[in-house]
């Protein structure tokens, strides 16, 4: 399913794009991302979802790092509503982080906004399973 990309922004530890054709954005962290940058990174994937009507979001956190309680929290209030109920996101898939403690916190976030969100979300160990669930809704 990998295609062209449109890189809407690539920063060291986050980088964000999207596969028009496959209705996808992707969110992919490499290692702990700043908070200014994880906030303004995620807004922007936010607004580009919904402008866009994309309808697939991945969040790749293999090697993500920690992210703070506050932006756990800002995240929770500001961009989940966003995606509930302005976004046409019908899956989210999240990339399972190699450490216990990333994983613990990205678990607790979809927990927190699973009461709002009208999609699935699914966490995966590989891209391409999450790549294969999302082609399965195409059909």
């Amino acid at each position: 399913m990998p295609a062209s990309k449109v890189i809407l922004l690539s920063e060291p530890k986050l980088m964000i794009y999207t596969e028009p054709e496959h209705q996808l954005m992707v969110v992919q962290a490499n290692g702990e991302v700043p908070s200014a940058t994880y906030r303004s990174g995620l807004q922007l994937a936010t607004d580009e979802a919904i402008e866009k009507g994309l309808q697939y979001w991945l969040v790749n956190n293999k090697a993500g790092g920690i992210i703070t309680p506050a932006d756990q929290n800002w995240a929770n209030e500001v961009i989940a509503p966003l995606l509930a109920h302005k976004s046409r996101i019908r899956k989210m898939a999240l990339i399972e982080p190699e450490d216990v403690v990333s994983h613990l916190i990205l678990e607790s976030m979809m927990d927190s906004a699973r009461s709002i969100f009208p999609f699935e979300m699914q966490f995966f160990g590989k891209v391409e399973d999450a790549y294969e669930w999302f082609r399965d809704s195409e059909v």
